[in-house]
């Protein structure tokens, strides 16, 4: 049996891991230090057999250099023979020749000694004739790479130069006093071989040649032929100095197998030495292993029977470590575990109806028979606290082997409060008398009852009630399973209490505690389905206030969420009881009146409405006056679907503030259709102005003294892809209704600026460029930057641009307004006050605002003749201007009437149809143009 532990232990996924993790532990190491350590064994292998290939080429290399330098003093004393007349054929002689196979003079070319077949061509661009008039020696190569030595002769009236041809056994020597492990090769400095010691195949050759011919190549290469890797190395031998040659490339070749011989010893020893390792570590992790899975492998099967139900199974191990430990704290778990599962498996039925989301009634009905089916009470009841009513409560009881009852109650007194319920397990018991259960208990039979609070957080959501027949302490068991048994039932209502938060989330609104916009589309869907089978009809109100988000801009979103509050009360105080009040969100509203018998119950609830919200809403100590605007769809009339009604109300409420706000709007067809297009054409307008596709127009300003150009007015223009031209008194508003008109402002600054700096380079003034400036760009923080900024980047002085406000754009925020302005004055803008006299004029306005001109509204030039009134207004403008030290413009001329009134009483400059009509800006160019030569023109017959 004992031979059988340690395979049964392998045989487990387990025990193949341990041992696996213990001899890839060893493996893995190991393996990365042979690797290494082969690694920087065969590096050191190459790198001694380069060295050793080096200094066996230099070597070589120092024998060829004594050779030659042995024959050079042969060759020197053929030429003092020479010099001094004597004949070559002499014993001495030949002793001198041995080492040449041919003598001859240069350049007459006599043949002294030859045993040649025929002589070398040596052409006369091959002397060095510096360094043989020195008395050195000059080595050259043959066109057969043959050795040529050339030496000058004295002057005397004999050859000038001799020239050797140095024979090969002089030079390369005898292969057999060469070391017989390695092979040399001799290359000229062209690459080309002079002599080898063994045969070479092509790709040995070519190797060689790339290694010896180019001195920036690595002197020590490996290369294969014919199945065998070979090494070589390079030395360069240097005969510049001594013989006038670059030098000669010694090449020293050897076998890679004989190079590295050393490293098949390092092999054969290595190997061994690691299978020794691996046993090693396989024996003792195969040991260890055993010992440890044995007691683990009797757990295991002890543990998996106890999961099948043996209950009573205990291991026994007596190993004296963890192990031995373990078995006993699972004995005594298995102990324990063995007296809960049969409660527990009583309980998991109730668990499973919690967690499948069973209604709380069918939850409580299965904790009534788990009281008396298993805790083995003879009547039970199980109560729970009304929502909707703290102090009372709904009660189910039983009594064994008869049905439920359930019936609503007083909440038991003395267990309303959290802070009147202990959580400890004695819990006090309540006579049946006394109680708010005691008709229905002592009808059950038992006349004592006992409460187990049932507790979310710190409150008591319910109470389990035990019917007992006489006044006793309950069995700490009986306590601790009710206990559990609360717990669960505790969880099932945080369960039903949190479904009902959800439910709120998704269908209330959050702040004011109304119908959100989904559960407002339900009901109307439910009143517009109901509305089909009455005789009267239905009415949708969609109520936005007025100004409200000056509210949140000056006073903060905390002031504006209490308004919203107060809002929510007002409108829910003045509709009648079955009418839904819902917040579609931020400061709109909407109300339905199912079964409207007449239009006049609805516009009085409009009219009760508008009075309620025109009333001051106080917070903190301050009173805010809004108003509102209230659009208004009945159905089934005007729509029969959740959206359609919301979509017309909608629309009826944007008429409601187009016509003034505070006043209601009942939805018509062709009033919708005028809402459509202003939608579909602020839609449109946003397209253009993201696309820079409006235009600029300019309408010339003329001095009345000269009739030369003062300036322009900047004048936006929109030519719609369909509608065509769309006027600027349609789309400005729409764009002012917005943020859109900063965009809008910005375009036309950029637009005119350029077109300024156009007309600039042209060499033409064109005047004061003026822009007209709204309510929404002052109050933009970025308005400053948003015209300085295109005026320095195209180079403008700042006095070319004129901005017109009117009265009433700086009235809505006259202290940050006239701060902006006297900002933009101090950088040279110019300031024109528009539309005079039709807002908020007054003296004290003129003496706050920084402005340079006074323009005369349009409608004052209109009236000019018509009137002493008219015309006296127009004379007062003009002298308040001149009093003031102003410019005075007048809009709108149109008429030569109009004119000369303006000149007679000393008006500045004019703008109108008189002159010019707005134009594109290639005519107003045009334009600027013709006026300088018109201008000049006058200035020099003035002068003439």
């Amino acid at each position: 049996m004992r031979r059988r532990e340690p395979r049964s232990a392998f045989s487990k996924g387990v025990g193949k891991r341990i041992v696996g993790l213990f001899l890839l532990a060893a493996i893995v190491p190991m393996l990365f230090t042979i690797t290494m350590a082969y690694h920087e064994f065969n590096e050191g292998m190459r790198r001694e057999a380069a060295k050793s290939l080096r200094d066996r080429a230099k070597e070589y290399g120092f024998e060829l250099l004594t050779r030659l330098r042995y024959t050079n003093e042969k060759a020197l004393q053929i030429v003092r023979e020479v010099e001094a007349g004597r004949d070559l054929e002499s014993g001495f002689g030949d002793f001198l020749l041995g080492g040449f196979d041919a003598v001859w003079t240069l350049p007459n070319e006599t043949v002294l000694a030859t045993d040649a077949y025929k002589l070398p061509t040596i052409p006369p661009s091959a002397f060095n004739a510096e360094l043989l008039s020195s008395g050195n020696p000059q080595l050259l190569l043959g066109e057969q790479n043959e050795l040529i030595l050339l030496h000058s002769v004295k002057p005397g009236g004999g050859p000038q130069y001799l020239a050797f041809k140095v024979s090969a056994a002089e030079i390369w020597g005898d292969r057999e006093g060469l070391t017989y492990t390695a092979e040399y090769c001799v290359f000229t400095p062209a690459g080309a071989p002079l002599h080898c010691t063994a045969p070479m195949g092509a790709s040995l050759q070519t190797e060689l040649q790339a290694a010896s011919a180019d001195p920036a190549t690595n002197t020590f290469v490996e290369w294969s032929d014919e199945g065998e890797t070979y090494f070589a190395a390079r030395w360069q031998l240097f005969l510049e100095q001594s013989f006038g040659l670059d030098g000669f490339a010694i090449v020293a070749m050897q076998q890679k197998t004989f190079a590295l011989r050393s490293g098949a010893q390092f092999r054969r020893i290595f190997a061994p030495s690691a299978i020794l390792v691996l046993l090693l570590v396989g024996v003792l992790s195969l040991s260890y292993v055993s010992r440890s899975l044995t007691p683990l492998r009797k757990l295991t099967e002890i543990a998996r029977r106890f999961a099948d139900g043996h209950l009573s199974s205990r291991v026994q191990i007596a190993t004296g470590d963890e192990f031995e430990k373990l078995a006993d704290a699972f004995n005594n778990m298995a102990g324990r575990l063995g007296r809960q599962i049969s409660a527990l498996e009583a309980l998991s039925d109730i668990d499973r109806l919690i967690l499948t989301g069973a209604k709380l009634d069918q939850v409580s009905e299965r904790v009534l028979r788990y009281l008396i089916d298993v805790v083995d009470y003879g009547a039970a009841g199980v109560i729970i606290r009304a929502p909707d009513a703290p102090g009372m409560g709904s009660m189910i009881s039983a009594k064994a082997g008869e049905g439920s009852q359930t019936q609503r109650i007083r909440f038991p007194t003395r267990v309303r409060n959290s802070s009147d319920v202990s959580r400890d397990t004695r819990q006090a018991v309540v006579v049946a008398r006394d109680a708010p259960v005691a008709d229905r208990f002592s009808q059950l039979g038992y006349p004592v009852a006992v409460y187990l609070p049932v507790l979310l957080g710190n409150k008591v959501k319910g109470l389990l009630v035990l019917g007992l027949p006489t006044e006793t302490q309950l069995p700490e068991e009986e306590t601790r399973q009710c206990q559990d048994l609360a717990g669960r039932f505790s969880v099932a209502l945080a369960s039903a209490e949190r479904e009902e938060t959800l439910h709120r989330q998704a269908h209330f609104d959050e702040l004011t505690g109304l119908p959100n916009r989904q559960l407002m589309k339900d009901r109307l869907e439910q009143c517009i389905a109901s509305q089909r089978n009455d005789t009267g009809f239905g009415a949708l109100l969609f109520l936005d206030l007025d100004r409200f988000k000056e509210v949140n801009d000056v006073s903060g979103h905390t002031v504006g969420d209490a308004v919203l509050c107060q809002t929510s009360e007002r409108i829910t105080a003045a509709v009648r009881d079955g009418d839904t009040v819902a917040r579609l969100g931020g400061d709109e509203f909407v109300v339905i009146l199912p079964n409207v018998t007449g239009e006049r119950i609805v516009r009085s609830t409009a009219t009760r409405l508008l009075q309620q919200l025109s009333e001051g809403f106080s917070v903190r100590g301050a009173d805010h006056y809004l108003s509102a605007s209230i659009g208004i769809a009945t159905f089934p009339a005007d729509g029969t679907t959740v959206e359609t009604l919301l979509q017309n109300a909608d629309a009826a409420m944007y008429r409601a503030k187009d016509a003034g706000r505070n006043r209601f709007e009942f939805y018509s067809k062709s009033q919708n259709a005028e809402s459509r297009r202003r939608i579909r054409l602020e839609r449109d307008l946003r397209k253009a102005v993201t696309a820079a596709e409006l235009e600029v127009h300019y309408q010339p300003q003329l001095k009345l003294a000269n009739s030369e150009i003062s300036g322009a007015e900047a004048l936006v223009r929109w030519t719609h892809p369909v509608h065509g031209r769309v006027g600027p008194d349609e789309f400005i508003p729409l764009a002012e209704d917005t943020d859109l008109i900063i965009d809008l402002g910005s375009l036309v600054i950029e637009k005119a600026c350029k077109d300024l700096r156009d007309i600039l380079n042209h060499g033409w003034h064109p005047g004061v460029l003026s822009i007209n400036v709204s309510a929404r760009q002052l109050a933009d923080s970025n308005f400053e930057t948003a015209v300085m900024e295109p005026i320095q980047r195209y180079g403008i002085h700042p006095g070319y641009i004129q901005l017109e406000i009117t009265e009433t754009t700086v009235a809505q925020n006259r202290m940050i307004a006239i701060e902006v302005l006297e900002s933009l004055q101090e950088k040279g803008i110019r300031i024109a006050l528009d539309d005079f006299g039709t807002g908020y004029s007054s003296l004290s306005y003129l003496q706050q605002m920084p402005f340079d001109s006074l323009k005369i509204d349009k409608s004052f030039v209109d009236r000019i003749g018509s009137g002493e009134t008219p015309d006296n207004l127009c004379k007062t403008i003009i002298k308040m201007a001149e009093q003031l030290g102003k410019r005075s413009i007048a809009e709108g001329v149109e008429t030569i009437e109009q004119l000369n009134f303006l000149r007679r009483n000393d008006c500045d400059i004019v703008q109108g149809y008189y002159y010019s009509r707005p134009l594109p800006f290639n005519e107003f160019r045009e334009f600027v143009g013709e006026q300088s030569l018109h201008t000049q023109r006058r200035r020099i017959l003035e002068m003439s």
